[in-house]
């Protein structure tokens, strides 16, 4: 196989893991995502390590093109879902604080307000 074929190759399996990330992000399957984005940060270190000695004529430069823009256009849409996911979880985290805040507030008012309602010594029973 020669050297232009197998980069064409790499590119090939860059961009099927493009498009499975992008089906992962979009049904919000993020471990799955996790697990292509490795075999796609793989698949880059080869293609930077790939001979380069073959130069790839008119076609396949304009096919890889092609190929290196949709890889592009999915990750813009992976990068918005991971956006959106990172916004949610950001809520989330601000929500179970405040959460936290108000049962800390809620269980020291009781402590001073139960204080506060039992009678003093000395005043029991004196109406």
């Amino acid at each position: 196989m020669s050297n232009a074929s197998e980069r064409l190759d790499i590119y090939e399996n860059m961009l099927e893991r493009s498009r499975a990330m992008l089906e992962s992000a979009r049904h919000q399957e993020w471990d799955a995502l996790i697990q292509q984005r490795a075999r796609y940060v793989a698949d880059v270190e080869t293609l930077r390590r790939a001979p380069q000695g073959e130069q790839l004529n008119e076609q396949d430069r304009q096919y890889c093109a092609r190929m290196i823009e949709e890889i592009l256009e999915h990750d813009r849409v992976i990068r918005e879902q991971l956006d959106a996911r990172c916004e949610e979880l950001t809520q989330l985290i601000g929500n179970s604080r405040r959460q936290q805040a108000l049962v800390r507030a809620y269980n020291q008012g009781q402590g001073t307000l139960s204080q506060r309602t039992r009678p003093s010594r000395g005043t029991e029973g004196h109406t």
